[in-house]
């Protein structure tokens, strides 16, 4: 009996080790395989939430609209076979990375055990994840992550602006004499004001739904120009010089993809799980939104050739009524559309505000408001200054597309598997590595032809001040 005492009084310190080992193992083992602990899509609380159908109406709502009508514009810089070959290529590039970021912001909440997390806080969480000598910068990474979202959708909605003032001028040309386009701008600003004031995205989905109609009856009505007097396709080239894809790339990206507005859509879901997979509304929305885009850049480049302006609105009629409609429907279509992306730009600004109290819940609402209204007169006051369209569609697609397309998602993915491992031979990181590269060599390109662009139209119209 006494040895078999002693016996037991010897095991019990090695069970107790035991027992030490393992939680150790299993608090390891919780925070690699997060996924099999916490599930944040169930912990989620969302205010006004978007179904489905919703959700895939604001998806088509948040990337077609002058994207679509500046496609034959990026065919005529690529050519017919080059132009659609690369807009495949960069659509199932670009589903791709956005997979990549929303997955890795998804293992960012399981690691922290919140119900959801912004972008900007994702890349924080990723750089604190992540080697020792990036995670003192995971908060300014945050917040420069903060200001490229919020740069994006400002020149995004400068875009939209520049479109509406240029397409209504053209029909007030005809019956109330020739005005300033800067009048138009301040026009479009001044009605937009409430529209822009609405704080909910649920509640915007209607005007989404009255936008998606209006702008596929201008669509529809458009075709009458497209089909008309098509020449011989053999004139126009399959193949342009390697030296003008690069305002294809910037005009196809912004026609393409939004980010932000295709993260805050998935952030408001009821169902958030049904956004990704193969048959999920995101693929859905994409797939659709890319038909769209090849078949109008392949039809406005064949009626109009080198022709064809930044808005393929532009080269239609002036003096028809048919066309006058058409350019009414599709710039009320896209100035509906600006609360939409107006509102992703609010909701980063905002996102780290508390709204627990009621009393803070009022102050970040009166400021809110303010900041809307600052944030609409200041696209406004960009759209006077330089309303090249063409250029201000170009930078605003190279910029997004190489910080929330291609680095964003790649920086993401290597600093939370630096733990972890990246798998057989590091295929992982190779593909973070290529992304990121793809992005530097796109991004300085791209923005850097858009920008000298811009600062000659600048000059122009400094000089007629």
């Amino acid at each position: 009996m006494e040895s078999k005492q002693q016996q037991n009084q010897g095991q019990k310190p090695n069970d107790q080790g035991q027992k030490l080992n393992d939680q150790g193992q299993d608090q390891r083992t919780q925070s690699i395989t997060s996924f099999y602990i916490y599930n944040p899509y169930e912990k989620r609380i969302v205010e006004a939430p978007l179904t489905n159908c919703d959700a895939f109406i604001s998806l088509l709502k948040c990337v077609i609209g002058t994207g679509v009508l500046a496609m034959p514009l990026a065919i005529c810089c690529s050519g017919i076979v080059v132009g659609i070959v690369m807009c495949i290529l960069l659509m199932i590039i670009l589903t791709y990375s956005i997979h990549l970021l929303i997955h890795g912001m998804t293992e960012c909440c399981r690691r922290r055990q919140v119900p959801q997390i912004s972008m900007p806080e994702a890349v924080q969480i990723a750089y604190e994840e992540g080697p020792t000598c990036v995670q003192w910068m995971g908060r300014t990474a945050g917040i420069m992550t903060t200001c490229v979202i919020v740069f994006s959708q400002f020149l995004l909605c400068t875009v939209y602006l520049v479109f509406v003032a240029k397409n209504f001028k053209e029909i007030g040309d005809q019956y109330a004499g020739s005005y300033n386009e800067r009048l138009y701008v301040l026009g479009v600003c001044i009605l937009l004001l409430p529209l822009f004031m609405i704080r909910r995205l649920k509640y915007l989905v209607p005007l989404n739904l009255i936008s998606n109609f209006v702008l596929y009856g201008g669509f529809a009505l458009i075709m009458y120009y497209l089909f008309s007097g098509l020449p011989d396709i053999r004139d126009r080239d399959l193949a342009k010089p390697p030296i003008e894809w690069i305002e294809f790339f910037g005009i196809a990206a912004f026609s393409l993809t939004a980010v932000g507005s295709m993260l805050v859509v998935e952030a408001h879901m009821k169902h958030p799980e049904s956004y990704l997979g193969f048959f999920g509304v995101l693929n859905l929305a994409v797939f659709f939104i890319l038909i769209s885009n090849m078949f109008f850049g392949l039809m406005g480049y064949w009626r109009f050739g080198e022709e064809v302006h930044a808005s393929i609105t532009l080269n239609i009629p002036r003096d028809e009524i048919l066309s006058q409609c058409i350019k009414v429907l599709i710039a009320f279509g896209i100035f509906l559309s600006y609360p939409l992306n107006g509102f992703v730009a609010i909701t980063v600004i905002f996102s780290d505000f508390d709204k627990n109290s009621d009393p803070e819940k009022r102050h970040s609402s009166m400021l809110e408001y303010v900041v809307r209204i600052f944030f609409l007169l200041l696209t406004g006051v960009v759209a006077v200054g330089v309303p090249n369209l063409a250029a201000l569609t170009e930078l605003e697609g190279a910029f997004s597309l190489s910080n929330l397309n291609f680095l964003c998602p790649a920086l993401i993915d290597i600093f939370l598997n630096y733990g972890i491992g990246y798998g057989r031979l590091r295929w992982k990181l190779m593909r973070d590595v290529m992304l990121i590269l793809i992005g530097l060599v796109f991004g300085v390109v791209g923005c850097t032809a858009a920008i000298i662009q811009l600062v000659k139209d600048l000059r122009v119209t400094f000089s007629k001040v």
